[in-house]
C-alpha cells in the first residue's frame, strides 16, 4: 500500500501546487510510482504546470462517475502521473471521492493531494486515516497566522499537520518579523519537516515544465521526500539551503 500525502494552505499565492510537483518529482528520484491529484476545482493549475494540458481530457470528477483509474492518470514523465481536478465546481462526491483515495493508494507508492487554499477541511476526513498532511507557509506574517488557522480546523478535525516553509530568503531572516525559523514554528503552531528556497526556475515551471537536476528548491524537495519516507536527515544550515 503506498503513502497518502496531502498538500493545505492556509492562504492561496504560497507556491502550494508548487510544492505539490516538486515532492512529487522528488519522490520520483527516489524510485517511487508517484499520482499527484488536483483537488482545486474550477481553478485547476497542475495540468498546466506539468504541460499536459492539451492531452488531457478526462478528469476526477469522470472517475468519481465510474470511468477507470487509467482513463484520467497522464503521465509526465517515468514516475510520476496526474490526474486533472474537475473543471467545475461541485464535482466531488464525499462517497466516491474515499473509494477512489483507498483504490490509488494501491496502485501507487505514493499519492499527492493538493487541496484548494483555506480552511475548509470537509475532504479531508475522506481519506485514509493514515495521510500525512502538510502545510505550505511563506514567511510573511498574513500567511504564517493563515497557517495557525489552518491547524486549528485541522485539529478540531482530529488530523495532525507538519509544516513547509517555502520561498525562504535567508538574506531576509530577521530583517522584517521573523528572527528566526523557531518563530515561525512557534507562531503558526506547526512542526517544522522542511524549508524550500526562494527559486527562480520554480517562478517559472509553467512554462519550461522541468527544472534543472542542479537546483536547490529541488534539493530541498527531495530532503522533504525522504524525511516523508522514513530517513532521519538533519536540516541544513539556513545560509546552504
Amino acid at each position: 500500500m503506498g503513502k497518502v500525502i496531502s498538500v493545505t494552505s492556509g492562504k492561496g499565492g504560497v507556491g502550494k501546487s508548487t510544492v505539490s510537483v516538486g515532492l512529487g518529482l522528488s519522490f520520483g528520484k527516489l524510485g517511487k510510482r508517484v499520482l499527484l491529484v488536483d483537488m482545486d476545482e474550477g481553478l485547476r493549475c497542475l495540468d498546466l504546470m506539468l504541460g499536459i494540458d492539451k492531452s488531457a481530457v478526462f478528469d476526477l470528477s469522470d472517475l468519481l462517475m465510474g470511468r477507470q483509474i487509467e482513463d484520467a492518470t497522464y503521465q509526465y514523465n517515468d514516475n510520476l502521473y496526474l490526474i486533472p481536478a474537475p473543471a467545475r465546481m461541485g464535482m466531488i462526491d464525499a462517497f466516491a471521492f474515499s473509494n477512489f483515495a483507498l483504490e490509488v493508494k494501491e496502485k501507487f507508492d505514493v499519492v499527492i493531494f493538493d487541496f484548494p487554499a483555506g480552511i475548509n477541511v470537509g475532504l479531508y476526513s475522506a481519506l485514509p486515516k493514515d495521510t500525512v498532511f502538510l502545510t505550505v507557509a511563506v514567511p510573511d506574517p498574513v500567511s504564517v497566522r493563515d497557517a495557525a488557522a489552518i491547524s486549528i480546523a485541522l485539529d478540531e478535525a482530529g488530523i495532525n499537520s507538519r509544516l513547509i516553509i517555502n520561498r525562504f530568503i535567508y538574506k531576509q531572516k530577521g530583517k522584517y518579523v521573523y528572527n528566526n525559523i523557531d518563530d515561525i514554528i512557534d507562531s503558526s503552531a506547526i512542526r517544522l519537516i522542511g524549508i524550500v528556497p526562494e527559486n527562480e526556475e520554480l517562478k517559472i515551471f509553467s512554462l519550461r515544465h522541468k527544472l534543472k537536476k542542479r537546483n536547490k528548491a529541488l534539493a530541498a524537495f527531495t530532503r522533504i521526500a525522504a524525511r516523508l519516507d522514513g530517513q532521519k536527515l538533519l536540516l541544513p544550515q539556513l545560509k546552504k539551503i
